[in-house]
Parts: structure tokens; sequence; C-alpha cells
């Protein structure tokens, strides 16, 4: 490979030669999806993509709107808490992405990712 060659970042081999699970293997359900799953329906990931970074771009606000409290003289507690809030958040939403080829799973973890980001915008608007 030249300088001028680019890489290679997909898999190139056929479908045919990609490694079979046996019967008892188990490949989870919080995993980047394999060649041999069905690919997810782009509706699907643009729902899902849209959510996320509303809720991305609500912890941003969050986290703008805490700076500015903790120079203002916000308490010992408030950063924790704010911090708590927003990994209860971050945590189910890149699970739902790992679920993306599950099919309700990824929409319960996106749901359950909204009330703790409700619970760090009260916080950060309350002090």
């Amino acid at each position: 490979m030249t300088a001028v060659e680019q890489a290679r970042t997909t898999r190139t081999e056929p479908l045919e030669n990609a490694p079979i699970l046996a019967s008892g293997d188990d490949p989870g359900v919080f995993r980047f999806p394999a060649p041999e799953d069905p690919a997810p329906r782009l509706a699907k990931i643009l729902a899902m993509a849209l959510y996320g970074t509303a809720l991305g771009l609500t912890g941003v606000g969050v986290g703008l709107y805490a700076v500015i409290a903790v120079f203002g003289g916000a308490p010992g507690w408030y950063l924790p808490v704010l911090g708590l809030l927003t990994g209860l958040s971050v945590v189910p939403t890149a699970a739902a992405f790992l679920a993306i080829h599950e099919r309700n799973l990824p929409w319960w973890l996106l749901l359950a990712a909204a009330p703790p980001m409700a619970a760090a915008v009260a916080v950060a608007i309350s002090y």
C-alpha cells in the first residue's frame, strides 16, 4: 500500500466465509451488529439518532448552565449530582445503540434515558 492508496475499512470477504455461530452460542444483546445481522431500517436509525441528539444537546445545555452556576457559587453537591444524572442518561442511550438489532429494547432504553436528563435539567435550573 502506498501513501496514495486508501486503506479498506470494510469487510470485503463474502458473507458465506463469515464465522458461523454454533447453535449454543448466544452473541448477546449489547454488542456491535455482526455482518450476518439484518440491517436496521433507516427510519429507526434516524429516529434513534434524532432522539439521542436531543438528549445530548440537552446535556450540553445542562453542562454549560452548570459551569455558569459553579462560577456563581453553587454548593459542593451540585456538580456530582449533575454528573450522576447525566451519566444515568448517557449509559442507556449508548446501550440503545448497541442493541439496535433488537426490536423494542432500544426504544425502552431511550425512554429510560429521558427521566435522568429531565432531573438534571430540573437540578440545573433550580439553582
